[in-house]
């Protein structure tokens, strides 16, 4: 979980954030900053695990206003060029960089990109190529989760699961262990385990089309289909690859790792006619990538590679584990800046003694 106090947050990061210390304190760079998009307008978060990921747009301008006066927010090719031919950047430069490529990310972020001049790095999966409308999968197994009666019973015998929820809190933990285990699989045999996920709960057949009716719902949890994302990038955008189907990496056998990450760059490629050169793993922190996908992505012709925690000015840059600053819906614009500014991650060590800053569950 995140480290902070009431102290920190209500006090000690305003005085900071409005003297300049995190600004000119911050170490070495550059720092890279990610989203997982923005809510639309007149949407109600629902559960604070599930949509804790995204930000209000009126959050983003405030962070994305703070950052170009006190930063230099870089563009995605400045990035690799700093990484490929040590091409020089501004003191404090930062990337901005967007996981999952939600419909969102079109119709509510870069708009507010496009008013301040900024370019950002959009991670985006296989689904996006397709011409259909697509959740993530893992979302879409949170909400059947909450959509199920108490208790919950599920017995998926060709995954070798069985799992009795008894209690509303049980959920969460429940959830994440079947996100573990159905990483397993590929999308195709995912795909069958979620319906009869979805037939055990007795939700009805139609139960997913209320989010792409419902022109809200579906800009919070479909993904971007090929139109939505050539649109992205012919505004400037920079586009990377997200995996095929965001499986937990880790849980993946080799073979299959391998496709998600390798096929994923090939697909974008050959979709949007140019070269895919970023890999955001899915999940993106210790737990959930393994020494293992590193290497893969690597093997598959990334320049570079990012994980979803770790980040801000100061941290240790690994090629293909780029540290980020994971941005929640809970973040006051000071703790953004103590996060981007590496002084949350320092605090963070000097008194828990290090580990990893962020669990982060979506990504």
């Amino acid at each position: 979980m995140r480290f902070v106090s009431p102290a920190l947050k209500h006090i000690v990061y305003p005085v900071l954030s409005r003297s300049g210390y995190f600004r000119y304190t911050a170490g070495a760079g550059p720092a890279v900053v990610t989203y997982h998009g923005v809510f639309p307008a007149g949407y109600e978060i629902r559960n604070p695990a599930l949509d804790g990921n995204l930000v209000r747009a009126e959050s983003l301008r405030r962070q994305l206003q703070l950052l170009k006066k006190r930063y230099h927010v870089i563009t995605p090719e400045s990035f690799l060029g700093w990484f490929k031919e040590k091409v020089s950047l501004p003191p404090r430069s930062i990337l901005l960089t967007c996981d999952d490529a939600l419909r969102n990310t079109l119709t509510e972020m870069l708009p507010i990109l496009q008013e301040l001049g900024l370019s950002c790095l959009f991670f985006a999966t296989g689904a996006s190529v397709g011409k259909m409308p697509s959740m993530l999968w893992y979302e879409e197994l949170y909400l059947m989760l909450l959509d199920a009666s108490e208790p919950i019973a599920l017995n998926l015998s060709e995954a070798g699961i069985s799992i009795r929820l008894t209690a509303r809190q049980e959920k969460h933990t429940g959830w994440w262990n079947l996100v573990e285990r159905l990483s397993q699989f590929d999308r195709e045999k995912r795909r069958k385990l979620l319906d009869q996920t979805r037939d055990q709960l007795k939700l009805s057949a139609n139960w997913r089309e209320r989010f792409v009716e419902d022109s809200t719902l579906a800009s919070r949890f479909l993904t971007l289909d090929l139109a939505g994302l050539r649109q992205l990038a012919a505004a400037g955008m920079s586009i990377g690859a997200h995996s095929l189907s965001h499986p937990i990496l880790a849980r993946a056998p080799d073979d299959l790792a391998w496709q998600e990450i390798s096929e994923s760059r090939r697909v974008l490629e050959q979709a949007l006619g140019q070269t895919v050169w970023a890999f955001g793993y899915p999940f993106g922190n210790a737990a959930t990538v393994t020494g293992r996908d590193l290497r893969l992505a690597e093997q598959a012709g990334f320049r570079c590679a990012f994980m979803n925690a770790q980040g801000g000015f100061g941290a240790t840059i690994n090629r293909f584990a780029v540290p980020r600053v994971h941005v929640t819906a809970d973040m006051s614009l000071s703790e953004f800046e103590a996060h981007v500014s590496g002084f949350y991650r320092a605090l963070r060590k000097r008194l828990l003694g290090g580990g990893e800053v962020e669990a982060v569950v979506g990504g």
